[in-house]
């Protein structure tokens, strides 16, 4: 997908001004997404079949993101750009919802003492 496809595309799915773009409908955007275009191709194997392989030796997040962020630096621009912006959106709209569920959390705290 060139980076216009893909922007179409998001404009299309939250409006020209993102205005629909929530948690949740980000959340869904993005699972979408990565079924439509996966971030690794996979691996040839030695019977002429294709298989994702996952490395499971990261001891970290922040190994996990050292790698991710390693990986994307050789990715011809096109896909680099799609990658990044698609990271930032999910991370900008996590932490949206996190600030959203601390702010509902403190409106219910003291309901759960007063109960009888």
């Amino acid at each position: 997908m060139s980076p216009g496809e893909f922007r179409d595309k998001v404009r299309r799915t939250f409006g020209t001004d993102l205005h629909r773009a929530s948690p949740a409908t980000v959340r869904d955007f993005l699972d979408h997404l990565q079924v439509e275009i996966p971030d690794a191709a996979p691996t040839p194997m030695e019977d002429g079949s294709h298989r994702f392989v996952i490395d499971e030796s990261a001891r970290s997040y922040e190994e996990v993101m050292r790698t991710f962020f390693n990986r994307v630096l050789d990715l011809p621009e096109d896909e680099a750009v799609i990658m990044l912006w698609t990271v930032a959106f999910d991370l900008a709209y996590a932490v949206i919802e996190s600030h959203d569920s601390d702010r509902i959390g403190q409106l219910f705290r003291g309901l759960e003492e007063s109960a009888p």
